[in-house]
């Protein structure tokens, strides 16, 4: 074939007050959309921008744990090459760093020191979250928190590895204004 179809899962965290925002296996979604792109990164974003969700400035939040950051560590490069506004927690920022990274160190939620994660999101100064967490959830931890103040302040939230290598590559590599939109009859004729 010469296109790639992507269908993308919506959650109603919004509706479920105090849910950890990380999808389980054994979760139902509440809707899914289908997009139809000339290859997968393309078919990926417009799909994800179909659940209503956008990314309305280039200011990001990165909060991952030991290993995963690497496999983040190039794209987060190119973003910080195109102008984005990095902002991590402690240890990311640290490991960014020391790879040549730039970001802005931010303080956890409840911590009286700013920039304080809580303050950024209620001042909606993140358009973004990547919040990957360690393992089994906790609702007392850092991560926990950070994942439902961005439900709360309707800040995009990715939870998941994968999904946020894709991601993170969407928006250093594609214009959403660049995303072609047809009628599904379009793309019947190609097969």
């Amino acid at each position: 074939m010469e296109y790639v179809g992507v269908k993308t899962p919506q959650f109603s965290y919004k509706r479920l007050k105090g849910a950890d925002p990380v999808a389980n296996v054994e979760m139902a979604s509440t809707g899914e959309v289908a997009n139809i792109g000339e290859n997968y990164l393309s078919a990926f974003f417009a799909s994800w921008l179909s659940t209503e969700q956008s990314v309305r400035g280039k200011r990001l939040l990165v909060s991952v744990s030991g290993e995963k950051r690497i496999k983040l560590l190039e794209t987060l490069r190119k973003l910080d090459e195109q102008g984005w506004d990095l902002h991590a927690t402690e240890g990311t920022h640290d490991f960014l760093a020391k790879h040549g990274v730039g970001s802005i160190s931010v303080y956890k939620v409840g911590e009286k020191y700013e920039p304080n994660i809580g303050t950024l999101l209620a001042q909606g100064k993140i358009d973004l979250i990547i919040n990957i967490p360690r393992g089994a959830s906790l609702k007392n931890t850092a991560g926990y928190k950070i994942r439902r103040l961005a439900i709360d302040h309707h800040i995009p939230l990715i939870t998941n590895l994968q999904l946020a290598q894709v991601f993170l590559q969407c928006l250093a590599e594609i214009d959403p204004g660049d995303l072609l939109i047809q009628p599904l009859s379009s793309w019947r004729n190609l097969s």
